[in-house]
Order: structure tokens, then sequence, then C-alpha cells
């Protein structure tokens, strides 16, 4: 685990890089790694206890992409990628911004007011990344958290911030029709998320379709998943 303040942040923020493996031992929420800070040996203390974190997922490998770079380090109108979908995760104004990485290293091109998970397991699915996002949030005492992509270059930051408000445990953006992530996904939920596979959110939302609030947002959440959409983008 490697440790370091942030700098340029308005209020107290670390920079955190750790490895989980998770399913480990439980569930989605279970708990598979600790962090520890000036805030107490679990990682959080009772005046640090905290509500909804946004999630960024972006440790998969990127295969349909035939770029010389992983499709999350090119520029999208001369920003990275990932910078895009994570500045607009920030300035959505939740509790905690988490990023979780795993095929590449993407620590040189994210702001350091993030919370950086490595999921050494990312080659067996996204909802790997998802539940060692979430085994982390409980850890720090988090009610929800609100996952988008790495590859969403078009969702802005009210997006974010309109899924992270919704006063409900199951909630998804819908851009003029579309259900596409953001997703929040309360506590409640956590444990009945896959551990394994590249679905998530999807199959709650599919199990439990009468939990499932659609949000209004306004943006474009085509994800780039080719060296043609990163084209059409520039």
């Amino acid at each position: 685990m490697v440790l370091r303040r942030a700098t340029g942040a308005v209020s107290l923020a670390w920079t955190r890089l750790f490895s989980l493996a998770p399913g480990v031992g439980g569930t989605a929420g279970g708990q598979t790694g600790v962090v520890t800070d000036e805030h107490g040996e679990d990682g959080h203390s009772e005046d640090r206890r905290l509500g909804v974190a946004a999630v960024v997922l972006a440790a998969g490998a990127g295969e349909r992409f035939a770029g010389e770079r992983h499709k999350l380090l090119c520029d999208v109108g001369g920003v990275p990628l990932v910078r895009r979908a994570v500045d607009s995760a920030l300035a959505a104004d939740l509790d905690e911004t988490i990023v979780v990485m795993g095929a590449v290293d993407l620590l040189e091109v994210l702001p350091e007011d993030v919370t950086v998970l490595h999921n050494e397991a990312w080659e067996q699915g996204q909802a790997t990344s998802l539940a060692a996002a979430v085994s982390y949030a409980g850890s720090r005492g988090h009610r929800a958290v609100v996952f988008g992509c790495g590859d969403q270059p078009g969702v802005p930051a009210e997006a974010w911030a309109a899924v992270g408000n919704a006063d409900c445990d199951l909630a998804v953006a819908d851009f003029d029709g579309a259900r596409r992530p953001p997703v929040r996904i309360g506590a409640a939920l956590w444990s009945h998320l896959p551990l394994t596979g590249d679905e998530g959110g999807r199959v709650l939302m599919r199990r439990r379709p009468e939990l499932v609030r659609a949000i209004p947002c306004e943006g474009n959440p085509d994800d780039i998943d080719t060296l043609e959409d990163l084209q059409k983008w520039n």
C-alpha cells in the first residue's frame, strides 16, 4: 500500500493505492482490504463518516481498441480519456471519488485527490472491480456508491450528481430513454452483486426492476471501445 497526501484539494483528501482481490472470503460487500491513515487503523473515524462515493471503473484491457496505447490513456479533446471521466466524477462533489485500475497503470494521468484501487482480479471481469470498490467503500463507512466507466467521456458532472443524490438504493441515469451509467447502488444491495463476470449493476436491475429509479440526465453516454470511436470523438 502506498499512501500520500493529496495536494491542491479543497478539503482534506488522500490518494491511496492498494491491491484488492475481490471476493476472497465473502460477498461483494465483504471487506477484502484495509487502508490505514491518520484517521485511525481502519481508515475512518467518527468525525469522518462518509456518505456517497463516486467510482470510476477503469481496470479492463480494452481489447477491442487497436491503438498504440491503452484507450484510457489516449487523448479526447486534448485530455486523457480516463481523466475526462474522473474529472466529471470529482466535479459532482460527492463524498469521495474512487478509481479502480487493473490492466494498465493510470496514476500518471489521475488527479491527486482521488482514491486509487488496484484490482488484481481484473481479468475476471468488471464485476470484480465493482466488488473491490464496494469492499473499500464499506470499510470507509459509505452508504452508497455511484459507478461509471472510465471510457465514457461525455457523461457530465451533473449526471454523476443527479444519480448520486437520488434518494433510493438503485438508480440509473436516463439519457433520453437510454439507461446507462452512472448507476447508484445502496449498501443494502451490495451483497447481491456478482463477484465475477462483466456485469454488475445490470444484474441487480434485471433481478429487481421494481427498485430501479431512472434519473433524467443530459449528456452523451456513449463509450469508446474502438479506434474508430476515438476518431469520432476527436
